[in-house]
């Protein structure tokens, strides 16, 4: 096994900046999608996400902190594994400001410094575990799983309408340049590996399709190639500067996911399971949350939370003692 260096990339937002608010509040005026406040909800908890990747993925290369311009209290700035990186640092300024995560992580191959081989994080994804490097990447290829789903267009839960949109989006690139059963045919034993375990039904149950009609989506960290972004927006320019205009996500987005499937159709990655449990979790569940990470029930876990701003304190209260219990040291990013 040999990788060149895999660099961590997590954007991060502070929603508590006055001057953020105040620039938020002059685009958000008629956005019909997701300018809620709930997208922005900041845990308080960036400090113990770095104690977890110190903790559980100590082989990481660098971390990319993206942020409009907010730097952490409690940062190191000066650790020499760590780079700030603010969103007019590398986002075209006609882009700009942006309020819209999809903008923010499908230009992400625009930062010069960021290695080939990266792993996209969200600061709702923690590690419980130690997660070795062979998870994400071996001889320099991504690992993960080839698992198609159906898309549908009933929004619940924590699936907005926007991502609804960005999902079909993401499906006509892909249906535009790979055929599916050429694609499987080609490389059979990574899209039906029995490592998928009961997931593989689901490719099963979309045998019958000529084209993808979607993919499966763990919330979890993504392995990426740097190249497989900028060849995406060499392919499809068009496409993926529409959903950059979206300030707020919007009916033109694609996602990072679309960099997923592009890698799994291209059939360079290795097959594996996603580890991990995610949870949506409310004021009559977020206990759930609790328990799995004082028992470190998975590798790893990710939490999108569904509550009023009230609620959402009690949960944030609880869930961050948890983790606070389980890494206690402080990182070397603190100061």
């Amino acid at each position: 096994m040999s990788n060149r260096p895999i660099d961590i990339v997590i954007p991060w937002v502070d929603e508590k900046d006055l001057e953020w608010q105040k620039e938020k509040a002059k685009y958000e005026a008629g956005n019909g999608f997701e300018a809620s406040n709930m997208r922005f909800q900041c845990w308080d908890n960036l400090h113990l996400w770095f104690r977890a990747i110190e903790t559980c993925m100590s082989w990481y290369n660098r971390i990319f902190l993206i942020t409009c311009g907010h730097v952490p209290e409690f940062l190191k700035t000066d650790n020499e594994r760590l780079k700030l990186v603010r969103h007019d640092e590398y986002i075209p300024d006609q882009y700009l400001p942006t309020f819209n995560s999809n903008t923010i992580e499908m230009n992400i191959h625009r930062i010069g410094e960021l290695s080939e081989n990266f792993i996209l994080f969200s600061d709702d994804v923690f590690p419980l575990l130690t997660v070795s490097e062979e998870y994400y990447f071996r001889n320099d290829l991504v690992c993960d799983e080839a698992v198609e789903n159906i898309i549908t267009t009933t929004s619940f839960g924590a699936v907005s309408r926007a991502t609804r949109y960005a999902q079909v989006n993401n499906m006509f690139i892909i249906n535009k340049y790979f055929q599916k059963r050429e694609v499987q045919k080609e490389n059979w034993g990574k899209w039906y590996c029995e490592d998928y375990g009961d997931r593989l039904e689901r490719t099963r149950a979309c045998a019958y399709w000529y084209d993808f009609p979607g993919f499966y989506d763990p919330h979890m960290a993504n392995a990426m190639k740097k190249s497989t972004l900028a060849h995406l927006w060499e392919m499809e320019p068009d496409a993926l500067d529409a959903g950059s205009k979206d300030r707020f996500r919007g009916a033109a987005d694609v996602t990072q996911y679309l960099v997923r499937y592009w890698q799994l159709c291209t059939g360079e990655f290795y097959p594996r399971r996603t580890h991990g449990k995610v949870y949506f979790p409310t004021i009559d569940t977020y206990q759930d949350v609790v328990y799995a990470i004082r028992h470190k029930a998975y590798p790893m876990i990710s939490f999108n939370e569904n509550c009023t701003p009230d609620e959402f304190e009690v949960m944030k209260e609880a869930i961050n003692a948890a983790l606070e219990s389980l890494f206690p040291q402080r990182s070397s990013f603190e100061k």
